[in-house]
């Protein structure tokens, strides 16, 4: 129990000190974040960056925290992000029909491409061995997301990922400006560029 609270203290401190300065850090908050872990620090650092990624205006809305943290959803975008990363057709279709893509978090979705994008470019800007490179970036690419990051990397270079973050550069302006155009559809068309782009030469 003594090495488990240690734990639990450990990672709280580790909460505190990433989301220092950002309103909204309730102690419901925290326990939330550190529940959602697990007590997995390489987890605990991917949702740390989600949610300073999310929230860039530093104020946490317990709410919008929730969604970010919901397993879930996060899990089933995260499927259809890295099929269509992948240039994979069918498992894509497939997935864009079965996913439920909610409109409120379009945001995040866009900034979870955007963070794959940024580190796959940071890959790509080396050329010494892939999966060496892989294992020494920071933050570490959580084990399970390894294969898919490996093969996302084969197929991406760095023209490619440039394209494309400069359309979800527009495609965010496009959301946050303009409340009547279908988000939804916006996004699922950005997936499907996604995955044509990552099967073009």
């Amino acid at each position: 129990m003594a090495c488990y609270l240690d734990n639990e203290i450990s990672i709280k401190k580790i909460i505190i000190n990433a989301l220092k300065g950002f309103e909204g850090l309730t102690t419901q908050n925290v326990n939330l974040i550190i529940e959602n872990s697990n007590l997995n620090r390489v987890k605990l650092y991917n949702e740390l960056e989600k949610i300073v990624t999310f929230f860039q205006n530093k104020k946490i809305d317990s709410e919008k925290l929730e969604i970010i943290l919901d397993v879930k959803e996060n899990n089933d975008f995260s499927l259809l992000k890295d099929a269509a990363l992948k240039g994979d057709k069918l498992k894509t279709n497939k997935l864009l029909s079965d996913t439920i893509v909610d409109t409120e978090s379009n945001i995040f979705y866009l900034n979870s491409i955007n963070q794959r994008l940024n580190k796959l470019l940071e890959v790509k800007k080396n050329t010494n061995d892939l999966e060496k490179i892989i294992d020494e970036i920071k933050p570490p690419i959580f084990w399970k997301d390894k294969p898919d990051f490996i093969a996302q990397a084969k197929k991406w270079n760095k023209d490619k990922i440039k394209l494309i973050l400069n359309k979800t550069y527009k495609l965010e302006i496009q959301i946050k400006s303009n409340s009547i155009i279908d988000k939804n559809i916006l996004m699922k068309k950005l997936i499907i560029d996604l995955c044509n782009t990552a099967n073009t030469l």
